[in-house]
């Protein structure tokens, strides 16, 4: 299987409840560009990456489907991630993307850029 694929398949293993793949993909030294929930962007280490999706189990829903991916002649794989949150009858949903660096199989680097609805969305529900 492709990088692409091994990701996709780790992203709906994790929307079934097993992120065993999901965070096996990411190697223990990886950096990530990312968003907080405040809608700012900072680093963020394997650990750091890992537990701000601890901020999901405040949700009552959270699905992240791969709905495009994209492999560049240097193995960069770009990702279009549907994500949907729900908390009572306020939702956030919406398309963000995020680029993977692989290395033997691992993601090492990443980064992903977020419409600002996001910050918008955990502020409003006071978890920003």
């Amino acid at each position: 299987m492709s990088d692409a694929d091994n990701l996709t398949e780790a992203f709906a293993a994790a929307d079934k409840g097993d992120a065993s793949l999901l965070v096996g993909l990411y190697a223990d030294d990886m950096t990530w560009a990312g968003f907080t929930p405040d809608g700012t962007q900072t680093v963020y280490t394997k650990g750091s990456f890992l537990e701000g999706f601890g901020i999901l189990a405040n949700l009552d829903e959270a699905k992240n489907e791969v709905v495009r991916t994209d492999t560049t002649p240097e193995g960069l794989v770009v990702a279009w991630i549907r994500a949907y949150r729900r908390k009572g009858d306020d939702v956030l949903d919406f398309t963000m993307v995020m680029v993977h660096q692989f290395v033997d199989g691992k993601v090492v680097r990443g980064a992903d850029m977020c419409p600002p609805s996001f910050g918008e969305y955990w502020t409003r529900l006071g978890l920003a």
